[in-house]
């Protein structure tokens, strides 16, 4: 019985090797040659004039309750977002833009770093679109109407699914490595704008369901 070379075979246990390696969700996806435009991959259009009024119900583990979400374009690179509970008292307000994540208030039990952290990575997340100006890499996906943007950060890939047909975002997802780490999924936009999504943290069964209840005016959002 011949023997392989052993050049040969430690080409197909790096082939077979980096094969495994290679994280599911780009098993099905190929280089695209479409021009990228940054409106693919925002979710809230530029120029709202008014704050967002959203509902949020939050589900962690078997526990759920409800507050209020305002989201308000201060600039083209600039984003303030307030917690309220359903009385209108303020659990957190923070400004958020590309370099910087401030926070201007917040309750106590609120105020620990991996909270914090997680509301950073959330909204940098779903506002990536708006605020990161980096040209991400490109596919179309095995569905004809969608193409699949990846701003890639070392193990991070942030994956977002825009419908050619529907002109608008579908899916965000998040992963590091494998494991994907974020789902934010888009139900339905009114006026060009996000009417209902979801953020859901599967390794830690968090799920916050946004709905939008009105448009106001920013003064009111002080």
């Amino acid at each position: 019985m011949q023997t392989f070379p052993k050049n040969f075979l430690f080409l197909i246990s790096s082939w077979l090797l980096l094969d495994s390696c290679t994280p599911k969700m780009f098993k099905d996806l190929g280089q695209a040659g479409a021009t990228f435009t940054s409106d693919k991959t925002k979710l809230f259009r530029s120029g709202v004039k008014e704050s967002l009024v959203y509902k949020t119900n939050i589900k962690y583990k078997d526990k759920e309750f409800s507050s209020l979400a305002y989201v308000n374009e201060i600039n083209d690179s600039v984003f303030k977002i307030v917690l309220l509970t359903s009385f209108g008292n303020t659990l957190l307000e923070a400004k958020i833009s590309k370099e910087k994540f401030i926070v201007n208030n917040v309750i106590s039990y609120l105020n620990r770093k991996p909270i914090l952290n997680l509301f950073e990575k959330d909204w940098r997340l779903v506002l990536s679109g708006n605020l990161n100006h980096e040209i991400p890499l490109s596919y179309s996906s095995a569905k004809a109407e969608e193409q699949v943007f990846d701003y890639q950060h070392g193990r991070v890939n942030n994956l977002y699914y825009y419908n050619l047909k529907q002109e608008s975002l579908t899916q965000i997802e998040s992963y590091k490595g494998k494991t994907k780490k974020v789902i934010v999924t888009i139900s339905s936009f009114k006026d060009s704008l996000p009417e209902k999504f979801s953020i859901e943290h599967p390794s830690l069964k968090l799920k916050l369901d946004m709905t939008l209840l009105k448009k106001v005016n920013n003064d009111s959002a002080e």
